[in-house]
């Protein structure tokens, strides 16, 4: 559902994953690594520094016919839930450019605002998010070969008061809170173990899964998101992934929360069950010469473990990731949270 927003006037306020109210990082379009942006994204199209009306500042110019460019940024319900948006900019008769607004950053616009001909005229919105949202990506596109100078876009919090609008319509994708089944996409909102509220996924229960798989713990999500529930079939994840019961697991035998090799030196025949931890599963100490069973590196004289990479949020197993921004806090923090090589499933000493 697209939502025409009304352009009125100003406040402030802080909240946890701003900076003091402020949502977008570089909002003046000053920060360049070499010819890229480096707090946003280039989705396509090209992209310049720009003069602008200030002659000590410079915005961005996007080039071209077809240009976008967006920042994902951890806004969140307890930070607020009016938002303002500021922008100055210098757009010909011959650019469309259009303000966009994706909650959950899941590929849907929620706003989706056509920035007017003008010349560096200063212009405000407010929305009214959702009573619970976590991530908004914001994304200017211009399409025309007109000239599109953006000297400013702000977004900050401000007082529940100024927004007067009804929020936005927000589908909820697999990951985000949830109160009933209707407000999720998937339309399946679950109880799902570690998580405080109910969250929206792919399955609530086996039954939901098709051909005799089962509903547990999926993978990779964007860290502003819960980890969802998805369908596997049994025996599908290997050492080192989460898991609920032991019929998810290769190893037929799911220790701690994570698939392991044992549970005691009896699955090891005689070798001792190293237990689980926070940065490695239950696995037996075979030895640490070449061709042992091994995790990590540590487990070996060589220092070096062979096989598939299991990568985890802050080089941990509680959370798989493929990318820093799967991790929670990653968006806010970056140099805190990272997607790191855990271990290795099926690893063998060098």
């Amino acid at each position: 559902m697209r939502t025409r927003v009304p352009m009125v006037a100003i406040a402030l306020a802080c909240g946890g994953a701003t900076q003091c109210g402020q949502i977008i990082d570089d909002r003046g379009f000053d920060l360049w690594c070499g010819e890229s942006l480096c707090t946003w994204v280039l989705e396509k199209g090209e992209i310049a520094p720009a003069a602008t009306w200030h002659p000590g500042d410079r915005g961005v110019e996007l080039l071209g016919d077809d240009t976008a460019i967006s920042q994902m940024t951890p806004v969140e319900a307890s930070d607020g839930t009016c938002v303002r948006f500021t922008l100055v900019a210098d757009v010909a008769e011959d650019a469309e450019v259009r303000l966009q607004m994706d909650v959950f950053g899941d590929g849907s616009a929620e706003t989706d605002e056509r920035i007017p001909t003008s010349d560096w005229r200063k212009l405000t919105y407010l929305v009214r998010m959702p009573d619970d949202y976590s991530g908004v990506r914001f994304r200017i596109a211009k399409r025309g070969t007109g000239r599109a100078v953006l000297a400013n876009i702000g977004a900050e919090i401000a007082g529940d008061a100024e927004c007067t609008t009804p929020a936005v319509a927000v589908s909820r994708p697999d990951g985000a809170f949830c109160a009933v089944d209707a407000d999720c996409a998937s339309g399946q909102c679950y109880e799902w173990p570690g998580e405080w509220k109910d969250v929206c996924g792919g399955c609530d229960a086996d039954d939901d899964c098709p051909g005799g798989e089962l509903c547990t713990i999926g993978g990779p999500a964007p860290g502003w998101l819960a980890v969802p529930s998805v369908c596997v079939p049994p025996g599908a994840h290997a050492n080192g992934l989460r898991c609920l019961r032991d019929a998810e697991c290769a190893s037929g035998r799911c220790v701690a929360g994570v698939c392991g090799e044992c549970r005691e030196a009896a699955d090891c025949g005689g070798a001792a069950c190293l237990p689980a931890t926070a940065v490695a599963p239950a696995r037996c100490d075979r030895g640490r010469g070449a061709g042992a069973t091994c995790f990590t590196g540590a487990d070996c004289d060589s220092g070096v473990c062979s096989g598939a990479p299991l990568t985890g949020c802050d080089g941990r197993l509680d959370r798989v990731c493929d990318v820093d921004a799967d991790c929670p806090g990653e968006l806010a923090d970056p140099d805190l949270h990272s997607c790191a090589t855990v271990g290795f499933a099926g690893g063998t000493c060098q």
